[in-house]
């Protein structure tokens, strides 16, 4: 597992990614998160925002605020936003948020929306935005949370069990 995969399970895990009781039926307004840290706070803000563009299908603006290393990874716009539209098609636009979390380790700020989706209501999906010292997105991950545990990550990843 690479270190990038071994800093997300371990971010995974200590956000607590278990399946909890899910919140409201049809939750659209989200509660204000007792956010420790003025970085924390900006991730929540900046964490909701970048995913509102992103389920929209407005992707340019969270790629351009990927570091150059994440945008190496997910590759040219063109193929970030046909990974999103991919997911649209497969998954669905978001059914219910669930929680979201913030915390900071290793120098990354964290913002966390655990959701389901209309197509697959039956599994929750972490959303995972990393936000470096100067607020560019270090990290993007969308995983199942059931995928999170130990050693089970990079399976999830080889499988294809990513969300869009």
């Amino acid at each position: 597992m690479t270190p990038f995969w071994q800093l997300l399970t371990a971010c995974c895990l200590s956000c607590g990614l278990a399946l909890a009781a899910p919140a409201g039926a049809g939750q659209t307004a989200l509660p204000a998160l007792p956010a420790a840290t003025a970085a924390e706070r900006a991730a929540l803000t900046r964490g909701r925002a970048l995913v509102a563009d992103f389920y929209a299908l407005r992707v340019e603006r969270l790629w351009q605020s990927f570091t150059p290393q994440m945008q190496a990874e997910w590759g040219p716009l063109a193929a970030f936003r046909a990974y999103r539209e991919a997911g649209l098609r497969t998954y669905g636009a978001e059914r219910r948020v669930l929680r979201e979390r913030t915390f900071t380790q290793g120098g990354v700020t964290y913002y966390v929306r655990s959701a389901t989706f209309g197509r697959d209501p039956g599994t929750v999906w972490a959303v995972v935005l990393g936000f470096d010292a100067v607020g560019r997105v270090a990290r993007f991950a969308i995983v199942a949370e059931a995928k999170t545990q130990p050693g089970r990550v990079a399976a999830a990843r080889e499988a294809g069990a990513w969300a869009g």
